[in-house]
């Protein structure tokens, strides 16, 4: 069963349908594109077009007080967290303080 994941925390949004999924992808990707972003205006588009009133709730309880959200979806799990690299400060080395 496909699963939706918070982009920037990784916080599971809720599981939904192959159908639901497909909607997805035929209206929000890009080629291959497994993230999607969107906003109150793109949810609301999406509910005029039909899409599943469950899934716009789902949506918009995890999008909540921000202004848009970035999500992605895989069918096992939560995806991989990103690594991000910070650089050391100037004048510091590595090694122990």
């Amino acid at each position: 069963m496909p699963q939706l994941h918070r982009f920037d925390n990784d916080s599971k949004i809720g599981d939904i349908s192959n159908e639901q999924l497909q909607f997805l992808i035929d209206h929000l990707a890009n080629d291959e594109d497994t993230e999607f972003y969107v906003d109150y205006t793109i949810l609301k588009s999406l509910a005029a077009i039909g899409a599943d009133p469950m899934l716009i709730g789902m949506l918009e309880n995890s999008l909540g007080h921000h202004t848009w959200m970035k999500f992605t979806w895989s069918t096992d799990g939560p995806p991989t967290p990103w690594i991000q690299v910070v650089p050391a400060r100037p004048g510091r080395r590595g090694g122990r303080a």
